[in-house]
Parts: structure tokens; sequence; C-alpha cells
């Protein structure tokens, strides 16, 4: 599942990018329970058939780091666990919800303590599709402590879905699909299955690498900074000229680039899925032979078991 994001953090007006995106996007979608408790009167969402209900902590977080380059960062409001709790109470759209844990990038506990917090939250809501977003257990970490996690993977049988930030995954690529690919393997072991969504992930390479790791969903916020073309991801002020022509001003390159780069998002999950029924990486398009060497390096990571 390849799910379009909005977000607060993006360097452009929220309900005016709201209302071009109600145009476009038909499927899936995520929007920041954050973003929805601040923006008032939030609009109706009536055109996506999934809303993913993020947590608020990228939007509270207060650090910005170079991959975020072009993203607007001001200063947070208030989010704790009871703004967080409010924001999910209000959210009362007819179309299926996934609501997923609360975060904050200050709050740092053990593994069992979140599974004990979104137990506790999920508890005050009924209908929605449960997500549980594990995070790192310290302050002083940026990483996820997978043995911790394994050491709980039981508790989380009650849970829908599964999810990981991908820079908390690991420092280079490699090393986060090494990590899919292990929590995929535990998951497997321990006869969990439920779909594994890496948040943050959602572009012409990193979704492919991380699907061929295991993974099942992906979002963020690629699709309106940059332009998806011939299984590549440019910038969006100098490709876009050259992809729309010159005298198109700069709304109508970054309106026709969300066009394109959804319909782009369409084609890459059916190819997605070619993929996974035929196991054929020249389905995966021209970086077929990028992403073949990539998997078997992993492969060779995880001792040939893949």
């Amino acid at each position: 599942m390849l799910v379009p994001s909005l977000s607060s953090r993006l360097n452009i007006e929220f309900k005016k990018t709201l209302d071009v995106l109600s145009e476009v996007v038909t499927g899936p979608f995520l929007l920041s329970a954050y973003d929805f408790y601040y923006t008032n009167p939030f609009p109706k969402i009536t055109f996506s058939e999934l809303v993913f209900f993020d947590s608020g902590g990228y939007e509270s977080a207060i650090e910005k780091e170079v991959a975020e380059f072009g993203l607007y960062k001001p200063d947070p409001f208030e989010w704790n666990r009871e703004t967080h709790l409010d924001a999910v109470k209000r959210f009362d759209e007819e179309i299926p919800t996934v609501i997923i844990s609360y975060d904050h990038p200050s709050e740092r506990v053990p593994v069992e303590k979140q599974i004990e917090y979104a137990n506790e939250l999920f508890r005050t809501k009924e209908g929605i599709i449960k997500e549980i977003l594990i995070k790192p257990e310290s302050n002083s970490s940026r990483r996820i402590n997978l043995p911790s996690f394994f050491e709980n993977i039981d508790k989380i049988q009650d849970f829908d879905i599964l999810g990981f930030t991908e820079k908390e995954l690991g420092k280079s690529i490699l090393d986060r699909m090494i990590a899919i690919a292990k929590i995929r393997q535990h998951l497997e072991e321990h006869s969990i299955d439920i779909p594994l969504h890496i948040f943050g992930s959602l572009d012409t390479i990193t979704t492919p690498l991380y699907y061929i790791s295991g993974a099942d969903i992906f979002d963020g916020l690629s699709w309106l900074r940059f332009v998806f073309d011939e299984g590549a991801t440019h910038y969006i002020n100098t490709y876009g000229p050259v992809k729309f022509g010159i005298h198109e001003n700069s709304d109508g390159v970054w309106i026709r680039s969300v066009y394109q780069n959804y319909n782009y998002l369409g084609r890459l999950k059916i190819n997605l899925e070619h993929f996974q029924s035929t196991g054929d990486f020249t389905k995966l398009g021209s970086k077929s032979e990028f992403f073949e060497n990539a998997f078997n390096d992993l492969n060779e990571k995880m001792g040939g078991v893949l």
C-alpha cells in the first residue's frame, strides 16, 4: 500500500493544499493528528478510501535534519498524550481510519511500555484499525532497539499494523533493509501476520528497496516535494521546467507534478504487485538491475535465507 501524505512541515499553505489533493487522491491518505488538532476548522475528508491518522511526533519535533531541506519548521505547539487523545476522539470521519499510536520526540520509553500505552489508547475508540508505531527507547538513542522489540514481539499480536520510522531503523539504506528483513523474519517465526509500515519511505527508490526487504505499507511527503519520472526522483524547481516547459508558472508546475506523481505511484504499486507474483525484477522498471543487486546484497547479509 502506497500512502501519499500531507504535513504542515511542508512549505505550502495547508488548507489550500488539502483542497488540491481532494481532486487528486482517491486511495489511502495520511494526515497528522497534530495538524488536525491545530487546524480549525479542519476540512472534512471525503476523497480518500482510507485515512492514516498519524501520531503527531513528526510535526511536534524541534530539530530539523539535513535531509529535510526545503521543509518549513515553525516552533511547535504543545503536543502530549492528552492533546493526541483529544484529536483521536474528535476525528470522526465516516471512512475507515487507521489510528497510529502517540509519539513525541522528547518522550522515549521501553518497548514494553510503548505497547502498554498503545493498548490504552486504542481502548478509547471503537471501529478503528490499530497501528502501533515503535520508537527508540531513550532520548540518547536515534535507532530502534531491535533485540528489545523482539523480546516483546508476542505482545503486538492484537494490533492490526506494525510501524517503524525509516531513519530509526539504521544509518544506511542497507542497514534499514536488513532491519526490515529481520523484523519480517521474526513476525513469521511467531506466526504474526500483520502488515509492516515504514514511515517516510514513499519515493521511486526506497519504496521498492524496502518492499523487497519485507515491508508492506509506505508513506511520505516526497510526492509533494519532487517530481517522480522514469524511476527517478527529481528536484521540482529544476526538473519541472524541463518536464512541463519554461512557460509554466510555479504553481502550475507543482500541481502538474502532484498529478504526475500520484499516477506514478499507481503504476509503481502495480509493478510491485507484478514482482510479488513473479519474482521477476524486470517488473520493477528501469532500475531493475539496481534493485536485484540490492536484494542480492541483502540476501547475503541475511545468510541466504530470503
